[in-house]
């Protein structure tokens, strides 16, 4: 072709030549299959323009109809996939397809969505509205948001599956979107408006907030969505399912889908917070607490995290209970707990803090302990709890079906093979069968009913395996498959 043997075909693409052979074009591109196969002027003509085309891009295409090579870039990605579904080469367009994929992020999936729309790509378009949904929070804040048309903006706030945290961010979204250009945005208020479900923003942001906004307030029709939200508040769970639609509830935030890993120290604490995000991916560190510490404890409730307890390297525990505001990204000191404790095990439950066990300090004379005391986030109060039938430290603490599992650990003596559990409805605790394994440190989680012990410490050897606690039937089982 570069030497223009037996070409019997020139592209023009505004003042560039490209040749070629129709066979090969034809047999690469349907466009170009049925132009030279059918009777249109092109079949007969030696050379055929292609008005409105790129010629890098037109010359790239050619190219790949011999080499089957092509080179994707977020310089080219637009102009290739728009070519490509125009002369229909269809494996260039899944490429394209494939590596904007790849790239959606809150900053451009709004634009991502509406190419693929328009060029007829409905696998695109759903990973960028999955992702658009998904991520609404971060979305609604971006300028492509705000330049949004009308169209889809409502069709956008009127989505089940928006993740947001609580109702009030749709709202927020919904008056962002009016104010950026109010005096022609103006005649669609109750239209976007009317997409937010009043019934579902919270009194105390019903009250402060929209009653508040001049946009509200001038407007009859958007008071009465108001009003409707505010009657919702007042009534009984029966009443309130028969309002259908407008107090269905969306699909709810969780923690942004973000691992926070705090506390630890390498020769001295660590002041940073490693954050994990397990949908893009990809770690990035944020400010950790405001006292520095390793052994800590740390559980997840409500947008919040909690950490308690710990020691500076070496010295004694402290009493120490902070919080971490996922939304402000800000923390706070809280109340501190009745005992300190560095080791110990801390989890969530029924949107209360429990604290079990732990030790008085890192050292070898620090005693441990088997008290337990459990935090009330509404009154921001410690209330002490019977006590574990075993003194443990640096053992395994889950919530399984309204129980709380203490699992292995150590005490002055050593490793513990023994498990016990918290009945939160008659505040005391149970043994149950021990784990065919003994160390000094256990690592573990629950999913469903069942507990998973998936690192130990024995003091020379590790754990090799992973071992499974079915609490329904009280059975360990070692995965001796997996390591």
């Amino acid at each position: 072709r570069e030497q223009k043997t037996l070409c019997d075909v020139v592209l023009v693409v505004q003042d560039r030549e490209i040749p070629g052979h129709r066979v090969v074009l034809a047999a690469a591109s349907h466009f170009f299959s049925l132009m030279f196969t059918s009777n249109m002027l092109e079949s007969k003509s030696f050379e055929v323009e292609l008005k409105d085309a790129e010629p890098d891009i037109i010359e790239q295409l050619v190219e790949f109809a011999y080499t089957a090579r092509i080179s994707v870039n977020s310089n080219n990605v637009q102009s290739l996939l728009d070519a490509a579904n125009q002369y229909q080469i269809e494996p260039v367009k899944k490429m394209c397809v494939e590596y904007l994929k790849e790239q959606v992020d809150a900053s451009n999936c709004l634009g991502i969505s509406v190419l693929a729309e328009c060029l007829d790509c409905p696998e695109l378009k759903t990973t960028a509205d999955d992702f658009i949904h998904q991520h609404f929070t971060e979305v609604y804040k971006t300028d492509e948001f705000l330049q949004l048309d009308v169209k889809r903006v409502t069709h956008l706030l009127h989505q089940d599956t928006l993740t947001v945290r609580a109702e009030d961010q749709v709202y927020d979204a919904a008056v962002r979107w009016l104010k950026y250009d109010e005096q022609n945005r103006q005649q669609y208020i109750v239209d976007i408006l009317a997409k937010v479900r009043f019934p579902l923003v919270s009194k105390n942001f019903l009250s402060k907030t929209v009653q508040a906004e001049p946009l509200i307030q001038d407007n009859p029709e958007c008071l009465k969505m108001v009003i409707s939200g505010m009657r919702y508040h007042l009534l009984s769970p029966e009443d309130r399912e028969e309002l259908g639609e407008s107090s269905r509830p969306r699909r709810k935030k969780a923690l942004d889908n973000v691992v926070y890993i705090l506390g630890g120290s390498q020769l001295f604490p660590i002041k940073r917070m490693d954050c994990y995000n397990v949908v893009k991916d990809s770690w990035y560190s944020k400010l950790g607490p405001p006292n520095p510490r390793d052994s800590l404890a740390a559980c997840a409730s409500n947008g919040k995290i909690y950490t308690s307890g710990g020691s500076e390297v070496g010295n004694s525990a402290l009493y120490l209970f902070e919080c971490y505001d996922t939304r402000t990204e800000s923390w706070h000191n809280k109340p501190s707990m009745l005992m300190p404790r560095c080791s110990h095990g801390m989890v969530e439950a029924n949107g209360l803090i429990y604290v079990c066990g732990g030790s008085l300090g890192n050292n070898v004379s620090g005693r441990v302990l088997n008290s337990c005391e459990v935090y009330d986030p509404s009154t921001e109060t410690w209330t002490e709890l019977c006590p574990m039938i075993e003194a443990r430290k640096n053992h395994g603490l889950v919530f399984v079906n309204e129980k709380i599992y203490a699992v292995g650990g150590q005490n002055g003596m050593g490793g513990l093979d023994s498990v016990e559990y918290y009945d939160i409805g008659s505040n005391e605790w149970k043994m149950v069968s021990p784990m065919p394994w003994k160390g000094v440190t256990v690592k573990c989680a629950a999913v469903g009913s069942i507990i998973y012990v998936l690192a130990g410490f024995q003091g020379v050897g590790r754990l090799g395996h992973i071992l499974e606690y079915y609490t329904e039937t009280d059975k360990w089982v070692a995965c001796s498959k997996v390591r």
